[in-house]
């Protein structure tokens, strides 16, 4: 884990998040996708991953991307072809 990962993984910790139903490994994708989209990160998310449009992923967004997917980690759980 790199150094913004574990401040983000930290920082998280300290926020109470329940998980409320297990989703699919697509619907994580997609829901991963939806998100990013909300902060101007064009993104796809299928049954194969989460495909990123233009530029991708900037370096700078790399914390806001773990952030995401641990959240939503935690809210839904991660299945377990994910893990």
């Amino acid at each position: 884990m790199n150094e913004s990962a574990a401040k983000v993984a930290r920082k998280l910790s300290t926020m109470p998040v329940r998980v409320s139903r297990q989703m699919t490994a697509t619907e994580y994708q997609v829901r991963v996708a939806e998100v990013l989209n909300l902060f101007d990160i064009e993104a796809v998310g299928d049954e194969t991953g989460v495909h990123y449009g233009g530029e991708g992923v900037a370096l700078e967004d790399q914390p806001l991307l773990a952030a995401i997917r641990v959240l939503i980690g935690r809210r839904f759980g991660v299945p377990d072809d994910l893990q």
